[in-house]
């Protein structure tokens, strides 16, 4: 079967895409690959150029769950992508290690991408 990619501006219909996603490293959902970062979104796969981000970071979701027998708290990390100051997608996982490895693979493969959230700046 035919995997369908699209990036934030439409369909891709480069082979160099495809060949990239099939040898990109796979991290839970999300795979990193020379140029950019794959992962399922729709019916499609999202291809994110690096040249196109100028920040990623991990987001940490808490979520309290009530149960028949009590109380439980569940994670779910999200890898958040940013441009120009805003979030414009992100993907979620409920495996850490795969998402601090990714990113870690993007900080490797992407130096010229800021890793890590970027709090507000406190006045003096």
């Amino acid at each position: 079967m035919a995997r369908s990619f699209s990036s934030i501006h439409g369909r891709i219909k480069d082979p160099a895409v495809a060949e990239e996603y099939e040898s990109a490293a796979r991290f839970d959902k999300v795979r990193v690959g020379d140029t950019g970062v794959f992962f399922p979104y729709n019916l499609s796969i999202k291809y994110i150029p690096y040249k196109y981000l100028d920040r990623v970071f991990i987001r940490v979701n808490e979520v309290n769950g009530k149960l028949c027998c009590g109380k439980a708290t569940f994670y779910y990390y999200r890898l958040v992508f940013v441009r120009d100051g805003k979030e414009f997608i992100d993907v979620i996982s409920e495996d850490e290690k795969a998402m601090d490895d990714a990113l870690a693979a993007i900080a490797e493969k992407a130096p010229q991408v800021a890793i890590g959230f970027a709090g507000k700046e406190q006045p003096a």
